[in-house]
């Protein structure tokens, strides 16, 4: 069944930012490092409009390193400004501090011409759930401000933080309403950016699986001692389960997710795996690269 989760506070949230937006100077949008296409609203293509815009990539301690500068290099050649920002070390904040003084000083400068010598640039954080906005706003602001968690939506309301010259609107997360394509409910489910009643575990754990097993298999060998044969290609679950079952039961034998009759409980290996992932025990992962753009949104 396809991923989709836009609950009332994401279709609340969305018609205040519209309002905001008419506001600010700035649109700051935070992406997933690990998935740094499927993690971008499309809300905002539709809200923002001409306005200049940051891309933060977040997460960047869970991605791949190496994929995640041929992000920034496919970012570069199509024009978009990208900032990697590790939320929890305070990695990129310079950059992007740099980067929002190089928007501020160009709104005072055209204020300047007019006569006005103090204005304050405003700018809006948005992106989608979980993508770790209250963090970043923590870090900027350099004190708690925001409220934090490991599941999404935990922002509900907007809020206003005072960062330097500047004044932040820390955003709630926003989905599209519906989302692209199976495989993006898939990524962002596995990232932990949906939230987890809305989809059935084993089938997106069954992907990630699939998944590991062609781009990094020595994640599943090192973490769970499963040596990939054959790397498998996710196209469904019915399709993919008679390779991946097997799997399933190692894990869930050698970590203990047994159920009555010492069966393997399914539900609890896929939650097993997901938290792994989502908690950089698999090691540092992608979950998509640059040459998967041409495929990402058909």
């Amino acid at each position: 069944m396809p991923i989709q989760w836009y609950p009332g506070h994401m279709a609340k949230a969305k018609r205040l930012m519209a309002d905001e937006l008419r506001s600010v100077d700035v649109v700051v949008e935070l992406a997933d490092a690990r998935l740094p296409v499927s993690s971008r609203s499309p809300v905002l293509d539709e809200l923002a409009g001409r306005k200049p815009r940051l891309l933060v990539l977040t997460h960047v301690d869970l991605a791949d390193a190496q994929r995640t500068d041929q992000w920034m290099d496919w970012f570069r050649q199509t024009g978009v400004i990208a900032i990697p920002v590790n939320a929890r070390t305070g990695q990129g904040l310079r950059e992007f501090r740099r980067a929002l003084d190089e928007v501020a000083e160009a709104k005072a400068k055209r204020a300047r011409a007019r006569g006005v010598l103090n204005v304050t640039t405003r700018g809006m954080i948005c992106g989608i759930p979980n993508v770790g906005k209250s963090s970043f706003v923590n870090q900027l602001a350099g004190r708690a401000v925001a409220k934090t968690g490991d599941r999404p939506g935990v922002t509900r309301a907007l809020q206003w933080i005072r960062v330097g010259r500047s004044e932040l609107l820390d955003t709630p997360g926003v989905l599209a309403p519906k989302l692209a394509t199976e495989e993006q409910g898939l990524k962002l489910a596995a990232s932990g950016a949906v939230k987890d009643e809305v989809f059935e575990a084993p089938e997106v754990c069954a992907y990630v699986l699939c998944y590991l097993s062609q781009r990094y298999p020595h994640a599943l060998a090192e973490r769970y001692g499963i040596v990939v044969q054959t790397p498998v290609e996710w196209t469904e679950l019915s399709s993919v389960w008679p390779q991946v079952e097997p799997w399933f039961d190692h894990i869930g034998r050698t970590r203990g997710a047994l159920g009555a009759g010492g069966r393997v409980d399914e539900e609890r290996v896929a939650k097993l795996v997901l938290r792994d992932l989502q908690e950089g025990r698999l090691g540092p992962v992608s979950l998509e690269w640059p040459e998967d753009v041409a495929r990402l949104h058909e």
